[in-house]
């Protein structure tokens, strides 16, 4: 005789409402974006309403940001069109997202790709590191170092060619990769490889300094293998449509400093006011009988209000926490940059490290030193110091940056030299390490910065 066993598992989930949904993608909107959704949400429900601001905005509208790589000087009645044609054309991103299903990839790798190209920066390289993605990843997404590696494998075969690269040298060899194989492939390789920043203005002049270094090669060769590296795309970004078709922004924040040191006030210009227009719920209120769709737009209407405040109050939590975090920044520039992680400031203001994620999503904040993504401010603790606190990765980025520029420039610092002087500012890190900061700082070796 045979038993039916009835096999019982509890399982624990849990699955956010369609209102949490949508209020958190209106969380990670762009303030352009927030813009045309209003617009849509006021079309839709006559009773909501906008509300003219009581004071001027607090500052100019649009604060350049020279974000536009694809800049064009247009006017009178060519404007319109060029925007227009603008917009048709593919953005990077969209382009790239358009591409993970015309891969052999299973679900969760698909997944992974679709995450990582969000993390390329606005050259199509990926500059941030595997553990700067992990940290600034949402941690229910349980990514681990395989994961961004496997990504970051499969998101180099798309197009273009070069694209999830960490710097230029990676992005031409990868290029040359898909070329094919021979003599001025090989030789245009080995170029990059070893001798990309000694090249200098002038063909004649780095043909006669390679054929010295390449011996291996004729000069016809090099010639070729010159004129192949000059045909490659040094931004795999290059040629695509940036998201926005202006180069100007609007921060949703400005950082002010007062007598008691750095503040935050919100850009009234990025935050739509908006209201229930209480005349017509008077006279709806007045009508014997309500149809039952004006009590659907009455709760849908406390609803958008309610997300709208609901973003305007997270993304300046946010702000001032970094203004709290960062008050060296705004003092002494780059160099005064902490260690901060979206985890932190998630645990600090009690909220989900992806909301923090969705809320610093194409935000800007401005201050006396420029317009910065918020996102900028989270960045990973490169090294620990002789006090073991940690030192961000901008700012031995920025010290590099200090020591070149104050160097001789008949002798200019070898890596070696600049790992041993930061050594003596008690930040240890390798040579490699400062080598890699160099190269993502696009400066050239010492070699390449020698002036006889």
């Amino acid at each position: 005789m045979s038993a039916n066993h009835l096999h019982l598992k509890l399982r624990q989930t849990q699955q956010l409402s369609q209102n949490l949904q949508y209020s958190l993608r209106v969380l990670q909107m762009s303030g352009q974006e927030m813009e045309r959704e209003v617009e849509d949400w006021l079309a839709d429900n006559p009773l909501l309403e906008r509300v003219s601001a009581e004071d001027a905005p607090l500052e100019t509208a649009q604060l350049s940001a020279a974000i536009s790589q694809t800049h064009r000087n247009v006017g009178g009645d060519d404007a319109e069109n060029a925007w227009e044609n603008i917009a048709k054309e593919d953005n990077l991103y969209s382009y790239l997202h358009a591409q993970v299903c015309e891969h052999p990839l299973s679900e969760l790798e698909a997944a992974h790709v679709h995450v990582l190209i969000d993390f390329l920066d606005e050259h199509g390289y990926l500059s941030e590191s595997v553990e700067e993605i992990i940290d600034n990843t949402p941690l229910e997404w349980h990514l681990s170092e395989e994961d961004i590696e496997i990504a970051i494998e499969n998101l180099q075969n798309f197009d273009p060619a070069g694209i999830a690269t960490p710097n230029l040298q990676q992005s031409l060899l990868h290029q040359l990769g898909r070329l094919p194989a021979n003599s001025v492939r090989r030789c245009a390789a080995q170029i990059v490889n070893s001798h990309l920043h000694e090249l200098k203005q002038g063909n004649k002049q780095n043909l006669n300094l390679l054929t010295k270094k390449l011996p291996d090669f004729d000069s016809a060769t090099i010639q070729q293998a010159l004129e192949m590296i000059s045909g490659l795309n040094p931004y795999p970004a290059y040629g695509f449509a940036t998201e926005d078709p202006t180069s100007y922004i609007n921060p949703e924040v400005i950082v002010k400093e007062g007598k008691e040191g750095w503040y935050v006030v919100g850009n009234d210009v990025m935050f739509p006011r908006m209201a229930i227009n209480t005349e017509l719920v008077d006279a709806l209120s007045q009508t014997e009988q309500v149809d039952s769709i004006w009590k659907e737009k009455a709760v849908e209407a406390k609803q958008k209000l309610d997300i709208l405040s609901m973003r305007q109050s997270t993304i300046m939590r946010i702000a001032n926490y970094i203004v709290e975090k960062q008050q060296d920044f705004f003092e002494f520039g780059e160099i005064g940059l902490v260690p901060m992680l979206l985890k932190e400031c998630a645990q600090h203001l009690e909220l989900a490290e992806s909301t923090i994620s969705r809320a610093v999503n194409q935000k800007y904040l401005a201050c006396p030193r420029g317009v910065f993504p918020m996102r900028y401010f989270f960045s990973q603790t490169a090294v620990t110091g002789e006090d073991d606190e940690g030192i961000s990765q901008n700012v031995i980025k920025a010290l590099i940056v200090q020591i070149i520029d104050s160097e001789d420039k008949s002798k200019p610092y070898s890596d070696n030299d600049l790992m041993k002087m930061l050594q003596r500012q008690g930040i240890t890190i390798s040579r490699r390490t400062v080598a890699k900061y160099r190269d993502l700082l696009q400066i050239a070796a010492a070699g390449g910065r020698r002036v006889d």
